[in-house]
């Protein structure tokens, strides 16, 4: 069973054997640590968007409303679609969607079971950095011994109207054109608002936004058993404790949650562990919990 933290799976409804989804980009409060809210772009009331989880050989609807004031799109990043459905109007013969209107994504699953997301490809500087993205998850129906499979997106964002080293209750804007950012997040939140993890896990890794973040565990040493999607095999594996996630990767990683404690899962560029650069720790980062 997925697990997405601080956020929800999108459901579906079966229709003459689709499964189909509905998804509205919409403006979005996201409150990243308690009373601390942006303004910030998503689907269905979330960002990240809902977790789209789904099997190899399904045919799945995505009818997508735009609820902006500009026209939008969906991407499906890593997944092998018909070109007109890929999302990228620009370039390929994909619809656009206008603010007021829809557009039915329709394909089946031919990828293997893996992790990748999706993500507007229209304005993308500004309205991907604005947050419109989310997991899309290719399951595994056969039982692969993980007690707990969890997707984290990690994202990053520049608050304004912050004083640097400051942290007060609000709603705040945010600058989707900045290259600075003093706000981290997994899933859409901030340590100490993150939610802890436990057990034998395997967690999915994506990464939305502009900077790469080496994601680092203490107390564990984990198995890179997937990238972009595709597994590894077992033979070619390799055991860290560090992997760095670019901007459009995807990594999965699995160990046992084995030794007594409480430990950091997080970002280890030391910019990326605070909230506004104030000195309690806290961004890009959650815990993993063994008792």
């Amino acid at each position: 069973m997925i697990i997405s933290p601080d956020l929800p799976i999108l459901p579906y409804v079966m229709r003459n054997g689709v499964k189909y989804f509905e998804l509205i980009a919409q403006p979005v409060q996201r409150e990243i640590l308690p009373n601390l809210h942006i303004n910030c772009w998503g689907y269905n009331g979330t960002m990240p968007g809902p977790t789209i989880a789904v099997f190899p050989g399904d045919y799945v609807q995505i009818r997508v409303y735009n609820g902006l004031p500009q026209n939008t799109s969906i991407h499906w990043h890593g997944l092998d679609i018909p070109n007109n459905m890929d999302g990228v109007p620009e370039i390929e013969p994909s619809s656009v969607i206008k603010p007021g209107e829809y557009f039915d994504y329709r394909f089946i699953i031919v990828n293997p079971p893996g992790t990748h997301m999706y993500h507007t490809h229209v304005d993308t500087a500004r309205q991907e950095m604005l947050g419109l993205a989310g997991g899309f998850l290719i399951l595994d129906p056969r039982n692969d011994g993980i007690n707990r499979d969890y997707f984290i997106l990690l994202q990053e964002f520049m608050v304004k109207d912050l004083p640097k080293g400051t942290i007060a209750p609000g709603v705040y804007d945010i600058d989707p054109l900045s290259m600075d950012f003093n706000f981290f997040t997994m899933n859409g939140r901030c340590f100490p608002y993150t939610t802890p993890l436990e057990d034998n896990v395997r967690i999915r890794l994506t990464n939305s936004s502009v900077q790469a973040h080496p994601i680092h565990i203490h107390g564990h040493q984990f198995a890179i058993t997937a990238s972009d999607g595709n597994m590894i095999p077992l033979d070619r594996r390799i055991f860290k404790n560090t992997v760095l996630v670019s901007s459009g990767e995807t990594w999965d990683v699995e160990f046992s949650a084995n030794n007594p404690g409480i430990w950091p899962f997080h970002c280890h560029i030391p910019h990326h562990m605070a909230n506004n650069f104030t000195k309690s720790i806290g961004g890009m980062l959650t815990t993993i919990a063994y008792k």
